[in-house]
């Protein structure tokens, strides 16, 4: 049983979810279009391959090291509020790396807490507003209800995974209350959040990648 998230896997996470961020930039964009700007997919893809670049250019001595210069990169190199708001996910994951190169399960689920109350103390936003913090947030609560003792690694990042895919899609039947969607009004109902999906597509890169380092 894998009990913890080496280094190295971190940056197979990373490295998965920049490329398929890229491969989902134009579906992303679609998403977006309904209720926003129609850049998220445009915007992120800028931030994945800045973090790209990132990782095959730098070495890092601990997982704080790693996260936060991604967060930086994130940050500099995305427009929009997208930038803001997965830098303030990563650098407030990054809390939990100090001195360590593997996180265990106690540490993502610390982690990915704080980092939920970063974006929402970021964007002001809460469940239900349609945003990506439906997506993010029933991932945590997902993983603050297990039993770390009897549930593996790669087990509770499944679960949470889908948790987040189940929150992503339900934005679907929700109206925008944050951003430019809150604009269109009940017209934003019926559209999946791009923020959602994105965020989503995260934690399925997570679990993906925990699980082929257990194979």
């Amino acid at each position: 049983m894998t009990a913890e998230l080496s280094q190295d896997t971190v940056t197979a996470w990373l490295e998965r979810f920049c490329a398929e961020v890229i491969a989902a930039e134009s579906h992303l964009n679609e998403l977006d279009s309904a209720t926003g700007d129609g850049e998220h997919g445009s915007n992120l893809s800028q931030g994945a391959a800045a973090v790209q670049a990132l990782l095959r250019n730098a070495a890092f001595t601990d997982v704080q090291e790693q996260l936060s210069a991604v967060a930086m990169a994130l940050v500099n190199s995305v427009g929009g509020a997208s930038g803001a708001l997965y830098g303030t996910f990563f650098l407030r994951l990054s809390d939990v790396g100090e001195g360590r190169t593997a996180l265990d399960l106690a540490g993502l689920r610390e982690g990915l807490g704080s980092a939920l109350d970063g974006i929402r103390e970021l964007g002001g936003s809460a469940p239900g507003d349609k945003t990506l913090v439906d997506a993010i947030h029933p991932a945590v609560t997902v993983l603050q209800s297990l039993d770390t003792r009897s549930c593996g690694l790669v087990k509770a990042l499944g679960r949470a995974a889908a948790a987040a895919e189940e929150g992503r899609d339900a934005t679907a039947g929700m109206v925008a209350r944050m951003g430019r969607g809150s604009y269109v009004g009940d017209r934003s109902r019926g559209h999946v959040d791009a923020g959602a999906t994105s965020m989503a597509l995260l934690f399925r890169c997570l679990h993906a990648s925990a699980e082929a380092a257990a194979a």
